[in-house]
């Protein structure tokens, strides 16, 4: 997978591309998570333009909170911003997922913006579980994910991308993706990740040693100070991926990075490893839909 620094513009660049302002579509999600009385609460629900929030009822009664993220414009299109904020106070327990996975339509000149920030607060378990984000031939998509850590906290996220939808005969051809993870604990950088396709995408990702042939691609990271126990149980689950996987770890933080053929495959892989690193627990609804 071809990785490298970027200097992305900034998002608000797009404003002089002559795009109308009335075409675009813009939304904000606000969540905070906070422990009261022994259970966790959401306290905080805002969302603003296109996002939507909804706290569906858990499954069992003991069963930690979920939030679901819903984008009702249906995908992203030029000009489209996401903003994204969620914060687990103290010793919260809850997940975040997304209803669907997202699309992203073809750009006209700059394309479309998500901007992340997640903040997880001394001892809560924190997930960060997005669906898929699919790419179509000509999209454009900065993203932008900030993970702000306190020291011990566990955490778990996964961001994976999909290059058209295979079973309906769609490709991509070329386009732009700068998609950047940054997470930080206790004020210090400990990882790092960009990953930049723009242009020629389908040459690109045909070269073996950047996407192997690959049409979709994933990397979950785990943060706690359990990361390096999770290390051999996630190679033994990855044993069975139908794609490509590979798993590693070090301070602290677990990586599992994968390739597959399609969006089909890469579900299969990531739900593997998630089982492993989610101990069994079964995944939100909106996952098993």
């Amino acid at each position: 997978m071809h990785r490298a620094i970027a200097v992305d513009p900034d998002p608000d660049d797009v404003e002089s591309q002559g795009v109308p302002a009335g075409l675009r579509s813009s939304g904000t999600a606000d969540l905070a998570f906070e422990m009261r009385s022994g259970r966790t609460r959401a306290i905080r629900t805002y969302q603003a333009g296109c996002l939507r929030v909804r706290m569906p009822r858990t499954e069992h009664a003991d069963e930690a909170p979920y939030a679901v993220l819903i984008n009702t414009a249906g995908g992203l299109a030029e000009g489209d911003r996401l903003h994204q904020n969620v914060r687990w106070g103290e010793h919260a327990v809850a997940t975040v997922a997304t209803q669907a996975a997202e699309k992203v339509y073809r750009a006209l000149a700059e394309g479309s913006h998500v901007h992340t920030r997640l903040d997880v607060e001394r001892g809560a378990q924190a997930e960060w579980l997005p669906q898929e984000t699919i790419l179509f031939d000509k999209a454009r998509l900065q993203r932008d994910a900030m993970i702000v850590l306190a020291q011990d906290v566990t955490f778990l996220g996964v961001e994976a991308i999909v290059l058209g939808r295979q079973a309906m005969g769609e490709s991509v051809r070329s386009g732009r993706l700068r998609d950047r993870m940054r997470i930080w604990r206790n004020g210090r950088l400990i990882y790092a990740d960009t990953l930049s396709l723009d242009g020629d995408i389908a040459r690109l990702m045909h070269n073996a040693a950047i996407g192997n042939d690959a049409r979709a691609m994933a990397v979950l990271v785990h943060a706690s100070d359990r990361a390096a126990n999770f290390l051999e149980p996630v190679r033994a689950a990855l044993e069975g991926a139908r794609g490509l996987a590979a798993a590693s770890t070090w301070n602290g933080l677990l990586a599992v990075r994968m390739l597959a053929p399609d969006a089909e495959t890469l579900r299969h892989d990531i739900t593997a490893a998630l089982a492993v690193l989610r101990e069994g627990r079964p995944l939100p609804r909106v996952w098993r839909c």
